[in-house]
This record gives structure tokens, sequence and C-alpha cells, in this order.
């Protein structure tokens, strides 16, 4: 039966290439040198060389880690198990890393490196945020310190590392042979952020994944300071949350605050 409409002519095409059940070939005219059947053929591998492109773009590392053929293959069953559902391919791949963790699960490691690819290019075209800096916290009344929350760069993201798979993704990064995979002795996490125009990342340890995940779910600072205490003499956690909080506003982490009562210049 012919397509009725633009919307059923659309539909029947998309369910060409998905391999589904279609009677597109039906709204090809015959004639010249190419047949239908080639035609059709054309288009479906045109769309998922397209779908390739874009992966080994979008995972450059991994694409490079795992060889031309091992990620050719992993990709192309991965665009037959995940069509896109998205308009923009921009956002095409976001699962890959999971997919790859069940395709090599004893290989941790690629996943991990599909993630980095995947949270560095997330991080360059993310929210914009203006960072605050020292200066915006000199005026706040002590007061202010028991209730203030900060806001995080909505860049930020932080993923555990269980291998040494952010030292394989420097070694690529600098054309050099990585190093074997290895489990790492004790997890890290992996903090991924832009500064400025240019995607960050450093790995972070648990008390410093602590506070940044209590700050996430907007946890006021004193509390991050009390819970520090747990560890930590309270001279200690106070040298502790100081240091950290110096660090957080020259990465530019904090974009915001809460929770101020008096606002910098009020009178007590």
């Amino acid at each position: 039966m012919k397509a009725q409409n633009l919307t059923g002519l659309q539909v029947a095409f998309h369910d060409h290439l998905l391999n589904r059940p279609s009677e597109f070939a039906q709204e090809v005219v015959d004639g010249g040198r190419i047949t239908i059947e080639h035609r059709l053929h054309i288009y479906h591998n045109a769309y998922r060389v397209r779908l390739l492109e874009n992966l080994q773009d979008a995972y450059e590392k991994t694409w490079a880690y795992l060889g031309d053929e091992t990620f050719e293959t992993s990709a192309r069953d991965y665009i037959e198990a995940t069509p896109p559902n998205h308009r923009n391919l921009r956002w095409y791949g976001a699962s890959f890393p999971d997919w790859l963790a069940g395709q090599f699960p004893d290989d941790g490691d690629v996943a991990e490196l599909a993630m980095v690819d995947w949270e560095l290019r997330k991080a360059f075209d993310g929210q914009d945020a203006t960072p605050i800096g020292a200066s915006d916290l000199t005026g706040l009344a002590p007061s202010d310190w028991e209730t203030i929350c900060f806001k995080l760069a909505p860049t930020l993201h932080i993923n555990p590392l269980l291998y040494n798979s952010l030292t394989i993704w420097h070694a690529i990064d600098q054309d050099q042979t990585p190093p074997a995979s290895e489990k790492l002795s004790e997890p890290s996490w992996l903090l991924i952020w832009r500064k400025g125009w240019q995607p960050h990342f450093r790995t972070i340890g648990a008390v410093e994944n602590a506070a940044l995940q209590q700050l996430q779910k907007g946890t006021p600072f004193s509390d991050v300071c009390t819970a520090l205490t747990d560890q930590f003499s309270e001279s200690e956690a106070a040298t502790v949350a100081a240091e950290s909080l110096l660090v957080w506003l020259h990465d530019e982490l904090i974009v915001g605050l809460t929770g101020v009562i008096n606002k910098p210049g009020d009178s007590e």
C-alpha cells in the first residue's frame, strides 16, 4: 500500500533503515542503472556509516584503544541495538559506555575510558555558569557560614574509577603506547568539569568526593565541615575544609551561593 502522506512516507523510510517491516520500497520509482534494492541499500548503509562516524568522533580515545576493527564491530552492534532517540546526533551514544561494560565484562577499563571520552565532550557542551571568587565570600557575616550552601558548576561530573583508565587516556592523548590494564589497589574518583572554555579533569580521594557529593545535594557547607570531624580532629577538619574551599574556588567549581541571610554590605 502506498504511503498516503509525508509523515507516512517518513515513517516507512525510518522503518526500512531500522530493519523493521516497511513498504517503503513501493514508493521508490524504478528506472536507471541502479535497482530499487541497490538504492535502498545505499541509504540503509549510509545511515549506519554516519552513526559510526559520530561514535568515532565522540569516543576518539576509546576508538584508538580498541583499534579500528574491534571498535567498528562494537559500534555497529551498538547501532543495531540502540537507534537514535534524539534529533540532535550530538547526544547519540550517551549509553555507549554502559553498553561496552556489558560487552567487555572482564575489561572494565574499556567502559571507564569511554566514560572519560563522553563526559569530557559533555562538559564542553554543558550549560554556562559564572564562577564566584574568594572576594564573593569575604563580606559574609559569621552567621551566614552556618546556613550557606554552594551551587556547583552544572558541568560537574563525578565518577568512580576502578582501573588505570585515566593513565591509559593520557598515554593515548600523547600518542604513546598505553600501559596494560590494571585494577587500582584503592578506588578513586574522577572529577570532570569545564573551566572557562576548556574541559578539565582530575582524580580526587574519598574525603573530597564525599564533600562534593554532599554539596551537590544542597547540604550546607557547615554540615560538610561537621562531617569531616568523623575522620579528623576539629583543627584538622577546619584545615581540610579551608584548603578544599580554596581549591574549589580556584577550579571554578562554585557558581552560586544560597542560604545567605546577611548580604555583603548589610548592617548587622
